[in-house]
């Protein structure tokens, strides 16, 4: 007998200020959902960066009323939608007592790389091996807890075997995040120009970047691209690179390229600790990149990424969902 498919909504935003990243891994986690079978849906607020970067992709998305309730939002659509699987990605104040009543209407809650309270809350909590668990406060969480290479969400391409590109130059990669809210990119190009000798380098930013023609007309040795498709392809042409810290770290370290890491603030700083215990990238704060010589070093890495993501497995098994 075939089982139902389960419907499965996750919260999560994405805005200039807030950046892409939440919403790029539940995208990763929604289409891995979709292509067993199951339903997921969007909540969100009303940031077109992150709704239509959602809705691209084919998934619906309910957008958060005004004027604003967390409880009645939330517990009105799980329950219009028959929601077996809730997953959270999301600080902004979600309130612990959603969670509890979601709970209460038996749906399995779930907690993204989650540092908010509401995470005490959640019956399963995933994590990547950057998050410092012990800063946090546990009082009153009985979840389960799953830490570890084989919870970062990372897309289809980054499990499959790439050959690297062997470059007649060092190709160096800037890379700020999907939105570079702080506007570092060219900054950081200009010192790249200034300080290194036969390189190339290649920066990802949008075309709508305040510094888009200044960068792309700044040297023939600087080239951008926008709106990659395959970024583990992409990546096998990069010998090291210049990031804000974020999911593309993984991404680099899956891909064994050392890295720079820029941390936009003392979370970013922590979470880059266990790159730099391990050698796996060095970092500097956001307002030292004027001081970036002694940290472009290119040394080869490597590492223990898995080759399957587990996060699904296991909320199916949380669910009884297949065997």
């Amino acid at each position: 007998m075939a089982l139902n498919p389960l419907n499965i909504l996750i919260r999560c935003d994405a805005s200039v200020e807030i950046g892409l990243g939440h919403v790029t891994r539940c995208l990763v986690l929604a289409q891995s959902f979709k292509d067993k079978g199951h339903q997921v849906f969007f909540a969100m607020k009303n940031h077109a960066l992150g709704i239509n970067k959602v809705t691209e992709q084919g998934f619906k998305v309910h957008i958060a009323p005004t004027p604003f309730n967390y409880d009645h939002w939330l517990l009105t659509l799980s329950s219009q939608l028959k929601v077996n699987v809730f997953i959270g990605d999301v600080r902004d104040g979600l309130p612990i007592n959603t969670i509890m009543q979601l709970k209460a209407q038996k749906i399995l809650t779930v907690a993204i790389d989650e540092p908010s309270d509401y995470r005490k809350a959640c019956d399963l909590c995933f994590y990547p091996p950057h998050a410092q668990l012990d800063n946090l406060d546990w009082c009153g969480f009985t979840g389960k807890i799953k830490q570890g290479l084989e919870y970062v969400l990372l897309r289809p391409e980054f499990y499959q075997k790439h050959k690297k590109v062997k470059n007649e130059k060092p190709n160096i990669l800037v890379m700020m995040g999907g939105t570079d809210p702080n506007n570092l990119t060219l900054t950081i190009v200009r010192q790249l120009l200034t300080l290194v000798n036969e390189i190339d380098i290649t920066v990802v930013i949008p075309p709508n970047h305040p510094d888009y023609c200044v960068i792309k007309n700044s040297a023939e040795n600087v080239s951008i691209k926008s709106n990659i498709t395959n970024m583990a392809d992409f990546l096998t042409h990069i010998d090291f690179g210049i990031i804000a810290f974020g999911v593309t770290a993984y991404e680099l370290l899956t891909m064994q390229i050392p890295a720079l890491h820029i941390c936009l603030n003392n979370n970013h700083w922590q979470s880059s600790e266990f790159f730099k215990k391990n050698k796996f990238a060095q970092r500097i704060m956001k307002s030292d990149i004027n001081n970036m010589n002694a940290f472009l070093h290119i040394k080869p890495i490597t590492n223990n990424i898995v080759s399957k993501n587990m996060i699904i497995d296991i909320i199916q098994k949380k669910v009884g969902y297949g065997s």
